[in-house]
């Protein structure tokens, strides 16, 4: 007697029911089994996938303004210690100059040479 037909039917089940279960997962960010979903400031990306996609944007920002920082100690007269009066003056390109999330230019302050994104969430960077 062959037994196995029934056997491959219910392996087929079991994982069509793992698929579903982990597509529901991803897409609902962990809340569908009772996990704890931690909001972002912003309020931008809900699922998992989009928290992960925003989270690289995220990335890409604190990227960007350490690169405009070296290029404003680089611009920085070394004899006078005036800092540049642009941002535009590091020469880096225009989309390091916003952030990539928000799409808010970055705010620089001539006098200090500092420079920060004003996007919700990323005042620390």
């Amino acid at each position: 007697m062959k037994t196995t037909s029934g056997n491959s039917l219910i392996g087929l089940l079991v994982a069509v029911f793992i698929v579903i279960l982990a597509s529901v997962f991803f897409v609902t960010g962990g809340k569908f089994l009772g996990g704890e979903s931690k909001e972002r400031a912003d309020g931008k990306g809900k699922t998992l996938i989009g928290k992960s996609l925003y989270a690289a944007k995220d990335d890409v920002c604190i990227s960007n303004l350490n690169q405009v920082r070296q290029g404003i100690s680089i611009a920085t007269d070394p004899v006078e210690n005036t800092f540049p009066q642009t941002i535009e003056e590091t020469r880096l390109g225009t989309q390091f100059y916003s952030c990539p999330v928000g799409k808010e230019p970055y705010e620089y302050d001539p006098t200090t040479g500092t420079v920060k994104c004003p996007h919700k969430g990323h005042e620390k960077y």
